[in-house]
């Protein structure tokens, strides 16, 4: 269990994070700097931000059970898809979604499709942020009440109040840099941890000596499991639309410039092709290790949930647990915080300013940035509270869930939105409500008792039981192209003559995407000297305080792994520091005269 050297570590964590928001709150002096970091964000900063902003709780409960259940298959079922996905940002996507030069996704739709696909686009990606950001709340709050004497409530309410605190004060910018010392945490963390594991177990031979036969096999047999081999490969070509589309262009408008948003990218490719194999080491050993573990939780509806964090009590030493723990606060606070500071910019980017306030200054949207900000954290707090015992789906089900009647047709939409350029405005929300009522039908209706006898028939015995049983490859494998075909045959009611308009801006839209952003002539002002001098500092300070746990009574291998930890952050923190005394040092380049609006005007095309 816990000990009192664990709780004092998680509360310095959170009080250590909470201040993030309050050391980067010097980086914002108006309301792009606060939404979009000032289009100044080093790649090595907005990289680590991508990755872990991209994980969250699920990790150590949804994905540690499939580990647990199925073995490797978490690797094809997941992190190939992120792998995939960030691999093609790296190669194509990143630089030209920066090339846009929006503040938020929505105004990436608005010069694609127009105001009123600006609006429902903008709602619609609110409540997604907004579900997500509490499902994955309540799930932190889950499994810590019920592996730890831990109350739920309090759980939600206190990583709530420090994301709300990083969001509302420091903005994008400090959104960003508590994303950079959870990268850190979670990388360091989760290596020792793996690497204890197999320690405890005897060895990496003894450890895979104990994984069953069938944990090995990636690809199930069709119908076997609901993570079968069809839903695996459908799920490969799935990321090719949902990891890379308009949505995602919020990932890369802080970026300095084209090359930084290239190699921001590479960050998360890297990092999900060899993080993954330390994840996953405790839920592949907790059969040996915790054999009792459906006995030891009989609360959890899933027992597998637990078992990574089951592994961590028994291998963890105090204080090193403590920090375990504060690993999976971290990377729930890393996807609510990114999830609050788009929300935030995205309604006052795109409703207040787009409808209520289209003359208003750049003072009052970063004001209003804060409120929306304070607002956008209430709610989410507030909905996870309401969301605490509701259900008895596992974590990874309710986000297929949302996947099939959300992320889906809106990822499709905005996946062909880059590449077919004569389609009707009204085909962006269309597709988006049929792909919805697709998945409705799939999920709802087609399983429907009495209609069974109609549609096997039709579908013959083998194929309906597959479609009932196996949603989610049928979401892959019928839902998305049924959803595309439908975004594709909007073109044939296509009529240039009535949209004249209409072919300007797309035009626009596709040329600002393929012009380089030259970042000295449109924003200037280079800081990324001081990005690395503050996070440096921050790194080497809590590295240093990391090492104070080598205080706390331990056997020689639990202060090792200490050690360890904060190696690793002061090496990194001191690369840092280096990297800023060599900028600092670096001779200056011949000063480049500002353009003016006028030249940026003719010479960087705008969208309506």
């Amino acid at each position: 269990m816990l000990s009192s050297y664990d709780y004092l570590i998680i509360l310095f964590y959170l009080l250590f994070l909470a201040s993030m928001g309050w050391i980067f709150k010097r980086f914002n002096r108006g309301s792009n700097d606060y939404f979009a970091g000032g289009f100044r964000m080093s790649w090595w900063l907005l990289g680590a931000t991508l990755l872990i902003t991209n994980v969250s709780c699920w990790l150590f409960t949804g994905a540690a059970e499939i580990a647990y259940h199925y073995g490797w298959l978490i690797l094809g079922a997941v992190y190939l898809n992120d792998f995939i996905g960030f691999l093609l940002a790296a190669l194509w996507f990143a630089p030209r979604f920066r090339q846009l030069r929006v503040v938020t996704a929505i105004d990436a739709v608005r010069l694609r499709f127009g105001r009123v696909n600006e609006q429902f686009f903008n709602w619609i990606q609110i409540l997604t942020a907004f579900l997500q950001s509490a499902v994955g709340l309540v799930g932190l709050s889950v499994i810590l009440s019920t592996v730890f004497p831990i109350d739920q409530k309090l759980v939600i309410e206190l990583t709530g109040a420090v994301v709300l605190i990083i969001a509302l004060f420091g903005g994008s910018w400090g959104v960003a840099g508590s994303g950079f010392v959870q990268f850190t945490m979670l990388s360091c963390m989760t290596i020792v941890a793996a690497l204890m594991t197999l320690i405890r177990i005897g060895g990496l031979h003894a450890f895979l000596n104990q994984i069953p036969p069938d944990h090995w096999q990636i690809l199930k047999p069709a119908g076997s499991i609901k993570y079968d081999w069809v839903y695996l490969v459908t799920g490969w070509l799935a990321s090719l639309y949902w990891r890379n589309n308009l949505g995602a262009t919020s990932r890369y408008v802080a970026a300095r410039d084209s090359a930084n948003a290239r190699k921001a990218a590479l960050i998360p490719t890297i990092g999900y092709l060899i993080l993954p194999l330390f994840w996953f080491v405790p839920p592949l050993a907790a059969r040996t290790l915790v054999p009792s573990l459906a006995a030891d939780y009989p609360a959890m509806n899933n027992p597998g949930e637990a078992s990574y964090i089951a592994v961590c009590k028994l291998v963890l030493p105090h204080g090193l647990l403590g920090l375990m723990v504060a690993t999976m606060f971290s990377v729930t606070m890393g996807s609510m915080d990114a999830a609050l500071n788009k929300n935030a910019a995205i309604f006052v980017k795109n409703f207040y300013q787009s409808l209520l306030r289209k003359s208003a200054s750049d003072r009052e949207l970063y004001i209003a940035g804060y409120i929306a900000t304070f607002i956008c954290g209430i709610l989410t707090i507030g909905a996870a509270l309401l969301f605490t015992g509701k259900g008895k789906a596992s974590l990874f089900d309710l986000y297929q869930y949302l996947n099939a009647y959300l992320w889906m047709p809106v990822g499709v939409t905005l996946a062909l939105a880059i590449y077919v350029k004569r389609s009707p405005r009204w085909a962006a929300w269309a597709t988006v409500l049929w792909g919805a009522c697709v998945s409705a039908f799939l999920y709802e209706i087609l399983p429907l008792p009495s209609l069974s006898h109609l549609f096997t028939p039709l579908l013959g015995e083998r194929v309906y039981r597959y479609m009932i049983t196996n949603k989610f490859a049928i979401t892959n494998l019928v839902a998305i192209p049924v959803t595309s075909l439908f975004f594709l045959t909007a073109a044939f009611f296509y009529r240039p003559s009535r949209h004249r308009a209409s072919e300007r801006q797309v035009r626009r839209f596709f040329r600002r995407m393929n012009t380089p952003v030259d970042f000295e002539r449109e924003i200037g002002h280079d800081n990324t000297r001081v990005q690395a001098l503050i996070l440096g500092r921050v790194m080497c300070l809590y590295g240093a305080l990391v090492a104070l746990i080598l205080l706390v009574p331990n056997s020689l291998d639990a202060r090792i792994g200490v050690a360890a930890c904060s190696a690793m952050m002061l090496a990194l923190g001191a690369t840092l520091l280096l990297y800023a005394r060599r900028l600092n040092h670096a001779l200056p380049l011949p000063a480049r005269p500002q353009a003016t609006p006028e030249e940026l005007k003719s010479s960087v095309p705008t969208g309506g």
